[in-house]
């Protein structure tokens, strides 16, 4: 569809449009756009901030459809002959803003004064005396944090008191999309002091589970088929017992033997090159003999790389939550230690690094769509760390709310930032993803391993998501530990994940090393780590849905740490 005549047709929508449904689409858009909507009037001012944020397209104008059809204006998407992109998936609305949605469409007038008169201790009586809709009222309580989608309860007594038969929407929505949980932490102290770790001991309800004869499935609500999810080859983690870890979608069919092709070509090269690129003078009698001759070689299938050009990588944003305002959630001693390493080593890489501390769940997603709206073009790939409190699901902001790695993960899929459309997206989560702390299982030796980290001062971050990455292709999700477990933080040196994995980079990307080969290294480096009295251990998981090789360029300039 040409420009100009999408324009029209959004000129014809404004004017078909009532006022009252104009500001409905202007609220269900909020956590789009992320931003004061006061001065949104009309619809053209709602239509160019959508497109200035690259959300309203011409070739995509998915948006549009969707908030037509929840506001039962259907009829227009036909009459305009507005039509869904084949490709791109056409839900951008929260399931929460549905929600709130459905529940004004279901009040009357009445039940809307009523509700003012509930709220007249909460909220300013001038907005009270103000003639707003349920939704502005909705967006008035947000505002003072007696209302979210992690914090329904407030709303649901509410609406008990005036339209108790709407609680069952609510009663769905927090059964299907776990609101309101949070994991409850407390300190343990060691016999000796010195060991201060925070742990939660109330476990924080799973998205959902699903029983499959005797293994449990753990899988979102909005979350696609296992069939079309790509999750990390079992050999990154251990394989826990079947009781206590949901079983994990794998990969299967065409995309099974492709990924095992890719990984068996991989292994084949490190042995050949002992983690270092064949030089062009090479031969055959230069070659290890437990490698394959010249000749079967030739018959693998190529294991292609990423393009990396030039000097500058791309963005790199670093998101680090330290002080924690939620009494559940303890303050993350150590985290700057992290924060350092990683601006250094990834400017080191080529990129350019952004680093926000202590966001809430807004601020969170506000700094990915403002990632998503930087200029990509030149970009070889994008990089997320972020460094907080977790649970099993998502990430948890400095006020306790919830993140899912979804949403996290999301503004960078290829339909909402086409610019980083095969491209690798690369995503480090330092938190746990439970309560429970892993076994040590004891080996035998005939000297000291000095690769072992006896840590004092540690501490653990409960808990981050078990949910699959999603099914669209050139992401990689490098998790501190496996699901259900926690990780490990020192107060002096910093986590044990961030710091293995900023040690191995600087490390390997010189020998030409691919990053999934570092990451099992660093998965190697953390397993050996463990506290004063070797009881706690760790093991991080990779999962990726990459179709190349991620290789580094060797950079120029030596590190500046």
């Amino acid at each position: 569809m040409e420009q100009v005549e999408f324009q029209r047709i959004l000129l014809r929508v404004q004017e078909l449009l009532s006022p009252a449904e104009v500001l409905d689409l202007t609220l269900l858009c909020s956590d789009l756009l992320k931003q004061d909507l006061g001065s949104v009037t009309a619809g053209r001012d709602l239509f160019s901030l959508l497109q200035n944020r690259g959300l309203l397209t011409s070739y995509d104008p998915s948006l549009l459809i969707e908030l037509l059809q929840i506001i039962k204006r259907s009829s227009l998407v036909r009459d305009l002959r507005l039509k869904m992109h084949p490709q791109l998936p056409g839900t951008r609305i929260s399931p929460y803003r549905r929600l709130l949605y459905e529940l004004q469409e279901n009040m009357s007038s009445d039940d809307l004064k009523n509700f003012k008169f509930l709220l007249i201790e909460t909220l300013p009586r001038k907005k009270l005396q103000q003639d707003m809709t349920m939704l502005q009222l909705f967006l008035e309580m947000e505002k003072i944090n007696f209302l979210d989608a992690d914090n329904l309860d407030n709303l649901e007594k509410l609406i008990g008191d005036i339209c108790p038969r709407l609680n069952k929407l609510i009663s769905q929505f927090k059964t299907e999309h776990g609101a309101g949980v949070i994991a409850q932490e407390t300190k343990l102290r060691s016999n000796s002091g010195s060991l201060d770790l925070s742990v939660t001991i109330e476990a924080v309800q799973p998205e959902s589970y699903i029983q499959n004869g005797d293994a449990t499935h753990a899988s979102h609500i909005q979350s696609a088929p296992a069939k079309e999810e790509l999750l990390p080859p079992s050999f990154f983690s251990p394989s826990p017992p079947a009781q206590m870890l949901p079983s994990l979608p794998t990969f299967s069919g065409d995309a099974a033997r492709d990924v095992e092709g890719q990984m068996d070509n991989l292994s084949l090269r490190q042995r050949c090159s002992q983690v270092q690129r064949p030089s062009a003078e090479s031969t055959a009698e230069e070659m290890s003999p437990s490698c394959p001759d010249q000749r079967n070689q030739k018959d693998l299938p190529k294991l292609e790389e990423y393009n990396m050009k030039g000097d500058w990588r791309g963005f790199c944003l670093i998101i680090n939550n330290y002080k924690f305002s939620c009494p559940n959630l303890k303050d993350r001693h150590g985290t700057d230690k992290d924060e350092k390493r990683l601006v250094g080593v990834f400017q080191w890489l080529g990129f350019e690094t952004q680093t926000v501390q202590d966001c809430n769940r807004t601020q969170m997603l506000q700094e990915l769509e403002q990632l998503r709206t930087r200029d990509h073009s030149q970009a070889d790939c994008v990089v997320c760390c972020v460094l907080t409190h977790g649970y099993n699901g998502g990430i948890h902001g400095v006020d306790g709310s919830k993140v899912a790695l979804r949403e996290l993960m999301g503004p960078l899929s290829g339909h909402c930032c086409p610019l980083l459309s095969q491209k690798p997206k690369l995503f480090f989560i330092q938190a746990c993803q439970g309560t429970k702390h892993q076994e040590v299982v004891f080996l035998h030796s005939d000297g000291l391993d000095d690769s072992s980290s006896i840590n004092v001062g540690i501490s653990c971050d409960a808990a981050v998501p078990s949910n699959s990455i999603p099914s669209h292709a050139d992401f990689l999700m490098a998790l501190a530990t496996v699901p259900l477990y926690t990780s490990y933080r020192d107060k002096v040196k910093g986590t044990w994940f961030i710091q293995s994995l900023c040690d191995s980079l600087l490390q390997m990307v010189p020998r030409g090393v691919d990053l999934l080969s570092i990451l099992t290294h660093v998965n190697n480096e953390v397993s050996k780590k463990t506290d004063p009295y070797g009881t706690k251990k760790q093991i991080p998981q990779p999962g990726f849905t990459l179709r190349k090789r991620v290789v580094f360029p060797v950079p120029k300039h030596p590190p500046t740490l």
